[in-house]
This record gives structure tokens, C-alpha cells and sequence, in this order.
């Protein structure tokens, strides 16, 4: 059943759409600029001399945090995760490439006690069931070429895998056995975002401090939150998924290195 659209706190998604463009389009005019001064300057190998040693591929990891939006807001808070990407230049400045992503999330986990034997309850196994989300995107990516801040902007097109599964678990929720997958889904995505590279380091391997900001849409996607798993007198497991479109904002801080 559709509920009422919230937007999570009032976040200002236009604002921050033309926030992250108007970055890039000021960089890229300083960019072009700094360009331009080399440019004039003598050229010894020819037209491209300034990136004769650059990297055409450039790979990173990052932790991720996400901000649920709209109907999928509504039921989920936060949640955080982990990322990677490969970027590939697809012409010798690398300013235009094209890009693979793929991440985990973690939005909710909810934990129960249940005895080990059925006579007392004085000695409980703790029952974690956790809702995760696995996506993979791929779409291009334009980026500032040179200097030590590059903004860049990118799309994707993919898919996400929303799962749930059970386990046991220790006192220090450090792993666990039995894993039982509850409910799942794969649901088609799309979105982009932008950030910025701050990159130090050699030319032939720069490292880069990377700050991001994505949006990603799963329509018409079946998941399950805390509440959607629940047993009667008798013991009998009924399972209840939502169904709406999953829209948030994912920011990641993270590192890449070129090679």
C-alpha cells in the first residue's frame, strides 16, 4: 500500500542538485583556465605532452552513508555500507570516462532473544535478522582532468539486490551461523551525483581523497524493514514486504589510487 511521500527531514534535493553542478562548472572554467596557461607554454612532445604519464584507469574504495527519501523514508533510517569503482578514461586527458560501480548497504537490523532449550528461557541464542542492499551500476563520468581539486559528475544504470537474512549472533555481534536468506528482491536502478578529488601523490600513480554524493532510484522494489517478520502462537513465520519506489542520497568519503 503506497503511504504519503516524505522527504526525510526536508532535504533540499534540487538545491543540492545545482550545488553540486555549479561546482563543477566553476571548476571545469578554472580548469580550462589552467589549461589554457599551459598551453602557451613550450610543448616538447606535442599536442597531449601533459598527459603523456597520466593513468587511464583509476580504481577506489569508500564507506558509504545513506539518506532514504520519500515513500522508502518513510519506514527506513539511515543506513551505512562500503563501495568500490573502476574508472576507465575513455580519451587521453581522461576527462570523459566511463564507470563500474558496486556497493553494499546495511539500512535497518533487528535482534530477538530465544531460549536454547525449550524448558526455561534463562539461556538465549540472540536471533539477528539484518536488511541489506547489494547494487552495481555502470554509466560515464566526466571529471576536471588536471590540478590537485577535480570535481566530476557521473550516471549509472544497474540493479539492486534487496535481501534479507537470519543468523545467530555472539554477545559481541561479531559474525554469525545458521544464515538463513528471509526475503529478496532484484529491483532495476538509476541515478548520478558528483563530488570532488582532492589528488596528491606521483603522476604516473596519484592517490585521491574522494567526496560523493549520489542519488539512486530502485522502482517498484519489494523489501523488508523491522516489524516485516513476525510469528504467531503456534510458531508459524509470516513474512510481509512493502512495495514502493526506494529513492535516497548515498554520500561516501573514500580513496582511489591511478594506475
Amino acid at each position: 500500500m503506497r503511504t504519503q511521500s516524505s522527504d526525510k527531514g526536508g532535504w533540499p534535493f534540487g538545491r543540492l542538485v545545482w550545488l553540486v553542478v555549479g561546482i563543477f562548472l566553476g571548476s571545469m572554467t578554472w580548469g580550462a583556465a589552467d589549461i589554457a596557461a599551459q598551453d602557451r607554454r613550450p610543448r616538447p612532445w606535442g599536442g597531449h605532452h601533459q598527459y603523456r604519464h597520466a593513468p587511464r584507469a583509476q580504481a577506489g574504495v569508500s564507506f558509504a552513508y545513506i539518506v532514504p527519501r520519500r515513500e522508502f523514508g518513510v519506514f527506513v533510517d539511515d543506513g551505512f555500507g562500503l563501495g568500490v569503482h573502476f574508472v576507465y578514461g575513455l580519451d587521453p586527458s581522461n576527462a570523459v570516462g566511463l564507470r563500474l560501480d558496486a556497493g553494499w548497504v546495511r539500512y535497518g537490523t533487528e535482534r530477538i532473544g530465544v531460549p536454547v532449550f525449550p524448558e526455561t528461557g534463562r539461556v538465549l541464542f540472540d536471533v539477528a535478522t539484518h536488511n541489506n542492499i547489494a547494487m552495481f551500476g555502470i554509466g560515464p563520468q566526466i571529471q576536471v582532468p588536471t590540478g590537485p581539486i577535480r570535481p566530476y559528475l557521473n550516471g549509472f544504470v544497474g540493479s539492486g539486490y534487496f535481501y534479507t537474512e537470519s543468523s545467530f549472533e555472539d554477545d559481541f555481534h561479531s559474525g554469525g551461523f545458521g544464515s538463513t536468506t528471509n526475503f529478496d528482491d532484484l529491483s532495476f536502478g538509476y541515478g548520478g551525483g558528483g563530488g570532488l578529488a582532492l589528488v596528491f601523490g606521483s603522476r604516473r600513480h596519484p592517490l585521491s581523497v574522494d567526496f560523493d554524493v549520489q542519488y539512486r532510484r530502485y522502482p517498484d522494489t519489494e523489501y523488508l524493514v523491522e516489524g516485516s517478520i513476525f510469528e504467531d502462537e503456534f510458531g508459524d513465520v509470516f513474512i510481509a514486504p512493502l512495495l514502493s519506489d526506494v529513492e535516497f542520497l548515498q554520500f561516501t568519503v573514500g580513496m582511489s589510487v591511478g594506475f
